[in-house]
């Protein structure tokens, strides 16, 4: 095997867990992962620059120096272009266990971002599970103009201004850069987005750590790119097949849901994109020519773009991202099962990333 070339196959990864004031136990108790127990953890990094290998030769290596050595046979032409001058792994999938509301938050989008030397951050949301009641910040109840939101932050009075939807296990929230949103108390979650961490912390509830310090805020940085008519939507999910379930789809992702039962060929095109694979539920094997990959609930693998040819088994629910042609890999096939364009733009939510498309995209389209 030579360096620049690794000889590809399914690599399931080892994250990086991150220890947050929010955070719980649930990413083991219910996800099953080995995470600390001692303190609150309360996001894993699943394809970070520090993930590293867990499994076959490349075991130890980490997910930034395989990008370096083949970039186009982990990437794919998509990825590549993607990951452009950043030449990194250009999606970041987590989980996130909130036992306390986050911090309301702003995210820049790509331009925005640029003088940072960043990109913007685009997310979704898939819920794996919420208490009674749990929330979402999505945006705010009307329009706000900057001054008025600065006084409200001066007065801490925000609270009243922020849009909550209570969410249940299984739904997907599509969350543009530009909005004003948080994650509620008592939620735990998949997220998909841009590779960026990138935050502009609006608010934390007046929070304070155990020696009475608080964190950081970046008011002005998070006021000067709000887009305040802009929320975060609920997508409805669209079915492709018996196994496949489009959750979510931007000019940065494609979300899937799969639910493998016994055995499932999946064929993409060759050296288009990689495929994050994570398992939420039960466990699977992924056999690719004569390598056979078991991945286990709460674990997360990378299928490199030069393995285009999958075979599944297992009795499995995975989340599944890629990142599209949008085109081909979400109107196309959807269109071909019935689904209208009005329901398919809603895929990306208030963006127009599928919208500029359809033509027929306009009206209702549906979502909740």
């Amino acid at each position: 095997m030579s360096r620049a070339e690794p000889a590809w196959y399914p690599l399931v990864l080892e994250p990086h867990y991150d220890e947050r004031p929010w955070g719980d136990q649930r990413l083991a108790t219910i996800l099953g992962k080995p995470c600390p127990t001692d303190r609150p953890i309360g996001e894993s990094w699943e394809t970070g620059p520090t993930a590293r290998v867990l499994n076959g030769p490349l075991a130890g290596v980490s997910l930034h120096e395989l990008v370096q050595r083949d970039p186009r046979g982990l990437l794919g032409e998509c990825g590549q272009r993607v990951s452009g001058s950043f030449a990194d792994f250009p999606l970041l999938a987590k989980f996130i266990d909130a036992n306390q509301t986050l911090s309301v938050q702003v995210h820049p989008n790509d331009e925005q971002a640029q003088p940072l030397h960043a990109r913007g951050k685009t997310e979704a949301w898939h819920i794996l599970a919420a208490e009674p009641g749990s929330f979402l910040i999505t945006g705010l109840t009307r329009f706000v103009a900057t001054d008025e939101l600065r006084a409200a932050l001066t007065a801490e009075q925000l609270d009243p201004l922020l849009e909550r939807v209570v969410v249940r296990p299984g739904e997907t929230v599509f969350v543009p850069a530009g909005t004003i949103h948080a994650i509620g108390a008592g939620i735990l979650l998949y997220e998909i987005q841009e590779a960026s961490d990138v935050t502009f912390r609006l608010y934390d509830w007046g929070r304070r750590d155990a020696q009475g310090r608080t964190r950081p805020l970046h008011v002005e940085e998070a006021l000067a790119v709000l887009q305040p008519r802009r929320h975060a939507r609920r997508v409805r999910p669209l079915a492709l097949d018996p196994i496949r379930t489009v959750l979510a789809a931007c000019r940065y992702f494609v979300l899937e849901r799969w639910h493998v039962r016994g055995l499932f060929q999946f064929v993409a095109d060759p050296m288009q994109s990689f495929s994050i694979m994570s398992c939420i539920d039960g466990a699977v094997s992924i056999r690719t020519g004569t390598i056979v990959t078991a991945l286990q609930k709460g674990q997360t693998a990378v299928i490199p773009a030069a393995l285009p040819h999958l075979l599944l088994e297992g009795d499995a629910a995975l989340l599944v991202s890629r990142i599209p042609d949008l085109w081909r890999d979400v109107v196309v096939p959807l269109r071909s099962v019935g689904y209208d364009d009005g329901l398919i733009a809603q895929l990306a939510g208030e963006t127009d990333d599928l919208r500029a498309l359809l033509p027929g995209a306009g009206g209702d389209d549906g979502a909740g």
